[in-house]
């Protein structure tokens, strides 16, 4: 019967809802799609009983895929990225869908309006999109509202992602000032909180990544945490030189980070000539299946240097449940994001993250698998993917 009630929300998902949410000017600028969507969502959370519905119907409670990441216990490894609910407006409906983690943010600590015009691009030829958002948000303050609310409610660990906006550029030192301030004045919301330093769609944003800048960043902000007993986690570039991406990521294990998250958005020329979609020339960071392989050999790179001494969180290019395994074996990664997959046409559907925790759990009792501890011994190889749903 459950299984009837997720197919029926599907296909109105797919038949009515997803149409609806991208006609008229959404048809051009997906970002209208995206403000209806979160409207819609906030309407939804409101409602006691769908959201029991919901949850009767998303919670995959099976203990194989249970895990643990930021010395935080989670349901299973698959999450949210930070992006979409910027915010964090709907976390409630999210929460309700099933997924391990959720990311609030990024969120910066002034209210930003982000970069002008158009700023989301679908490359539909290529599974994939380009965005240039820039941080807009309604600042620390306002979400403090929202996470006050909801913080500790969910049964998704809540994550709050934190960044600078454009103005907090004018210098490292006013940079670093700035994600302090935020970080202070959100420790107590999350169980752990995700730092970005690697948006390719702020200028200053990246510079944060040189070594010798990120260890006095690092520093900086890992003695706050310390005192404050907050967990934390830097999110690296896609696009970083490995001696650069592997010094970054022996100084976050070295300043006491819970986990890195590889990867962001990439801006890669090669990737970006390979596009076969006419907005694949716009600004901004590409996401999605364009994405999978560089992410995944970043993950595995970072893997194989710095092995279980820290855990990673694999993020960009995660589309089906293939990708989620080639994440949790080859990538080395511990927990993994998807965002992409959430909103591109061919995979939305409420029933995702349940989906792909199900493939999970069978994937791994193939392999003989009666835990996500197991993965240990499988993390840094290439394993086939049994033949589950993708």
């Amino acid at each position: 019967m459950k299984e009837l009630a997720r197919s029926a929300i599907d296909l109105a998902h797919r038949k009515i809802v997803y149409p609806a949410l991208t006609s008229g000017d959404a048809q051009g600028d997906r970002e209208i799609a995206h403000e209806k969507a979160l409207r819609l969502m906030e309407r939804g959370q409101d409602s006691d009983i769908l959201m029991r519905i919901f949850n009767a119907l998303y919670s995959f409670n099976d203990s194989i895929v249970a895990t643990r990441f930021a010395d935080t216990d989670l349901r299973n490894p698959i999450g949210l990225a930070a992006g979409f609910d910027k915010d964090a407006r709907v976390i409630g409906f999210l929460d309700s869908l099933g997924p391990g983690t959720l990311k609030a943010g990024s969120i910066t600590l002034l209210e930003w309006a982000g970069n002008e015009g158009q700023r989301i691009f679908l490359l539909p030829e290529d599974q994939g999109l380009i965005n240039r958002m820039g941080f807009p948000g309604a600042g620390a303050k306002k979400a403090k509202e929202k996470l006050d609310v909801i913080d500790g409610t969910t049964h998704s660990a809540l994550v709050v992602n934190i960044a600078a906006s454009k103005p907090s550029f004018s210098s490292i030192e006013n940079a670093i000032i700035d994600y302090a301030e935020v970080a202070k004045e959100l420790s107590p919301y999350g169980e752990w909180h995700e730092v970005n330093v690697s948006s390719p769609n702020t200028p200053g944003v990246r510079g944060l990544q040189e070594p010798e800048v990120f260890a006095q960043f690092a520093s900086v902000l890992a003695e706050f945490y310390k005192e404050e007993s907050v967990p934390f986690t830097f999110k690296f570039s896609p696009d970083l030189p490995v001696d650069k991406l592997l010094k970054d990521v022996r100084t976050a294990k070295d300043v006491g980070a819970a986990g890195v998250v590889v990867t962001n958005t990439t801006t890669d020329k090669q990737i970006r000539d390979s596009l076969r979609s006419p907005h694949r020339n716009e600004i901004g960071g590409i996401s999605g299946r364009p994405l999978t392989k560089k992410a995944l050999d970043v993950s595995h790179t970072v893997y194989e240097y710095i092995g279980e001494e820290l855990d990673i969180n694999r993020a960009g290019g995660v589309i089906n449940s293939e990708d989620l395994w080639d994440a949790l074996t080859y990538g080395g990664a511990r927990i993994v994001d998807i965002y992409t997959a959430f909103i591109e046409q061919r995979t939305s559907r409420p029933s995702l993250f349940y989906r792909m925790v199900s493939d999970l759990a069978k994937a791994m009792r193939e392999h003989g698998m009666s835990s996500m501890r197991e993965f240990e011994e499988l993390r840094g190889r290439r394993v086939p993917f049994p033949n589950a749903r993708k």
